[in-house]
C-alpha cells in the first residue's frame, strides 16, 4: 500500500491472509498533520484501536 496516495484524514484497509492462511488486515492512516500510521493486525477493530493509541501520542507532539 502506497502511503503517498493518502490525503490527510484518509484511511485505507486491505484484508489479506498471512503465509498460514490466517486472515489479517493491513491498515494505513494519514493524520491531519501529515504523519503516517501503518500496521497489520488480526482485525479492523484492533488496527483502528492501535491507530487511536498512536494518534493520542501524535496529539501530544502538536500541543503548544
Amino acid at each position: 500500500m502506497e502511503q503517498l496516495f493518502l490525503m490527510p484524514g484518509e484511511e485505507r484497509c486491505e484484508r489479506l491472509k498471512d503465509g498460514n492462511g490466517i486472515p489479517r488486515v493491513h491498515y494505513s492512516y494519514r493524520s491531519m498533520h501529515g504523519a503516517f500510521f501503518d500496521c497489520e493486525s488480526r482485525s479492523l477493530e484492533e488496527a483502528q484501536r492501535l491507530c487511536e493509541d498512536w494518534l493520542v501520542g501524535q496529539d501530544r507532539c502538536y500541543r503548544n
